[in-house]
């Protein structure tokens, strides 16, 4: 048998990749319905993997990871048609980790050692977020006709200070994307999954074409890397649901329980994937579709 195929799962902060990471624990250990990819074979403490996964069958919002806190999540998987052994890795970090990255252009040699070796790229944007790209045409909507341009310029670099946080997600993932694939890390990547997540949330019925209408700067960026690229819209958790032990609107709780299989609630759709199958992006990932 060949050797284990390992792959990254990235994103910023409140992407989605927990909650992914949470369903994805549930959907092969429960077994509950079929997968192109099963569980392998684990050792280790898998405490916090079990714990994401209990909040999520329960439709608990999964918490986030926080700034204090650094946890890599790694599940074994196993082809079904094959039994090859495939490894997907989250760099389960908070978003201001990335944010310090951005700005300062340094990552802990622990994060960098996390990438050697990997084949391909699970990457998390989410629908659930507002649009955060404002482009010369949206201000020049909001200004009068004898607005003084230049003097705005002027009066907003005088009182706005830099903010990492505040750059737009797409400009900070091309920008890491970039990175990794340069100096000193140089990452040799074969094969990107961006996982669109909030899916339900989502007027586009085509992840393709929200990533172009969405994100066209991160569109335009993957469509010149010379690797392949795919693009899945996944609702992990099926609905809204709130936050454990905080008092409040329940969302879409009742219902997403009133399911029979927990599993049925995940939603995947693009590039003829199963509905609930979400290791059908890992095995495509692991270039062993077809076999």
């Amino acid at each position: 048998m060949a050797k284990e195929i390992r792959h990254m799962a990235i994103g910023l902060q409140s992407s989605g990749k927990t909650t992914f990471a949470a369903a994805l624990w549930y959907l092969v250990d429960s077994k509950e319905i079929v997968t192109s990819l099963r569980k392998g074979k684990h050792s280790g403490d898998y405490r916090y993997l079990e714990l994401l996964a209990a909040e999520w069958a329960d439709c608990w919002r999964v918490p986030r990871t926080l700034s204090e806190q650094h946890e890599n999540i790694v599940m074994n998987l196993e082809d079904q048609a094959t039994g090859q052994a495939v490894v997907l890795q989250f760099v389960d970090l908070p978003g201001e980790t990335f944010e310090r990255a951005f700005a300062t252009r340094q990552v802990s040699r622990k994060v960098a050692d996390a990438f050697e070796g990997i084949r391909g790229l699970m990457l998390f944007v989410s629908a659930g977020q507002p649009r955060d790209d404002v482009t010369l045409l949206d201000v020049a909507k909001t200004l009068s006709e004898n607005a003084d341009e230049d003097k705005l310029v002027e009066e907003a670099i005088a009182t706005v200070n830099f903010d990492p946080a505040k750059t737009p997600r797409q400009v900070q993932i091309v920008d890491f994307l970039q990175a990794i694939q340069a100096p000193p890390m140089e990452i040799d990547v074969q094969r990107v999954a961006l996982i669109v997540s909030a899916w339900d949330k989502a007027i586009n019925t085509d992840p393709a074409a929200w990533l172009h209408d969405k994100m066209p700067l991160l569109d335009q960026y993957l469509s010149h890397l010379k690797v392949e690229v795919r693009v899945y819209g996944v609702s992990a958790q099926g609905g809204d649901v709130p936050e454990k032990g905080v008092s409040g609107d329940e969302g879409d709780r009742q219902a997403l329980l009133s399911v029979a299989k927990a599993s049925e609630r995940i939603q995947v759709v693009g590039n003829g994937v199963d509905q609930h199958d979400l290791t059908h992006p890992v095995r495509w990932l692991s270039d062993l579709e077809g076999l």
